[in-house]
């Protein structure tokens, strides 16, 4: 019978993710997500939920009532800044950003899109 943490990784790996991808998606602390896999302790309610929707897996399997991991729909994984073709440099400055600042930036990048969208059809 696979362990808790066996089946988190499993969910992961299938997922197509990697442990950064992950912990900056839900905004882990650094080795939380190593030490859940390697069953050296157990995340919240609150983790176990964001991992099972960001995994798209049931809650069942990763809870170990079913060694069904559920359908799998990776074209509804939410896009994380990894999917992104940024500089190493870029992301830790994000991430160094104040939440009034990453506001900005967020308004900032939907007014590029909406520039973007309105250019594209015109070119």
């Amino acid at each position: 019978m696979l362990t808790f943490g066996e089946r988190l990784r499993m969910a992961r790996e299938r997922s197509g993710l990697t442990q950064l991808e992950v912990y900056r998606t839900i905004k882990l602390s650094n080795k939380s997500l190593s030490r859940y896999e390697n069953n050296a302790t157990s995340p919240d309610p609150g983790t176990i939920k964001a991992l099972i929707e960001l995994y798209d897996v049931s809650a069942d399997f990763i809870m170990g009532i079913s060694d069904n991991m559920g359908h799998f729909q990776p074209r509804n994984r939410k896009p994380t800044i990894n999917d992104a073709v940024l500089p190493d440099d870029t992301i830790q400055k994000l991430i160094q950003l104040s939440a009034e600042a990453k506001k900005k930036v967020v308004e900032y990048i939907d007014l590029l899109k909406v520039v973007e969208d309105v250019k594209l059809p015109h070119e």
